[in-house]
């Protein structure tokens, strides 16, 4: 019997309603073993629990009587944060996307569209590869010191040197907190967005998805927004207009088995600084990592 969701991310409302419970903006997933049991409590239950909040609160008191836990699922997203949540699905953990709520109290996914077309967008990759989507993969190019990040299906960022593993899958804090609108207390490490433009990373943004046939997609990306830094560096890497992304799509079966990010690699352009990069994701190979010199 399986009792599966997500928590809130701003610590200050888990501490108000739960931290063993599925909030249900985000969804809640019951098995039908545990709904047959479920539903034979339920009416006496929900007088039980009256007092509480919502009924997803009701829904997990009744369960601890039936004594099954929560099972945390990192897909479920309550979005119980204020501002731009750009941070959050550019560094998505390794796992499913199934749910986003309070898509009206963040900014637009996509920064160029409005809310609907912004889901809209998002959903396009979506319909092509549901398992991909904002599945988070990083590479390097060594010969010009890139550290490329890719949440497929979203953005691209370009950083013009070496980032650790570490440092590309931590969260940036492009949001604030539910309630208080506070920088801290989230249930992830989150990591600033620095104010020197010359640590920020040139971003682009998902343009448009294809079938690329063979059982391929590609994924084209833009440059959003502008970067103030001077440095030569970031001369070069401001060239970069678009990322192209080939990948195969994503076989289900793998969620079966314990998770692991996907690898990449740049494919062209070793020598200066081309207006397209191309990059590959793909299975990562035996014994891989990705770890900077």
């Amino acid at each position: 019997m399986y009792y599966i969701g997500g928590n809130s991310e701003s610590v200050e409302q888990d501490e108000i309603h739960s931290y063993t419970m599925a909030y249900g903006g985000g969804g809640i997933a019951i098995s039908y073993p545990l709904a047959a049991e479920l539903v034979k409590i339920l009416d006496g239950c929900i007088d039980r629990y009256d007092k509480l909040y919502g009924s997803d609160q009701k829904i997990q008191g009744c369960l601890s009587e039936i004594g099954v836990p929560l099972t945390k699922e990192l897909g479920f997203h309550q979005l119980d944060i204020r501002g731009n949540p750009y941070g959050l699905l550019a560094a998505h953990p390794v796992t499913p996307l199934v749910s986003l709520h309070h898509l009206d109290y963040v900014e637009s996914i996509f920064p160029n569209l409005n809310p609907i077309d912004s889901v809209k967008k998002l959903v396009s990759g979506y319909k092509v590869d549901p398992g991909r989507t904002v599945q988070h993969s990083f590479c390097y190019d060594l010969r010009r010191n890139w550290s490329v990040s890719v949440s497929w299906g979203y953005t691209v960022q370009l950083y013009p040197f070496l980032v650790t593993a570490k440092k590309l899958e931590t969260t940036l804090q492009t949001f604030w907190t539910w309630k208080n609108w506070d920088t801290r207390l989230f249930t992830f490490n989150t990591q600033p967005v620095s104010s020197d433009p010359c640590e920020r990373s040139v971003v682009y943004m998902l343009d448009r998805v294809e079938n690329g046939g063979g059982g391929e997609t590609l994924t084209t990306y833009k440059r959003y927004g502008e970067n103030d830094c001077i440095r030569s560096d970031y001369t070069h890497a401001l060239e970069v207009e678009v990322f192209n992304v080939s990948a195969p799509k994503f076989n289900p079966d793998l969620w079966n088995k314990a998770p692991r990010r996907q690898c990449c690699e740049i494919i062209n352009g070793t020598e200066g600084a081309d207006r397209v990069v191309q990059v590959q994701i793909r299975s990562c190979n035996g014994f891989e990592s990705v770890t900077p010199p």
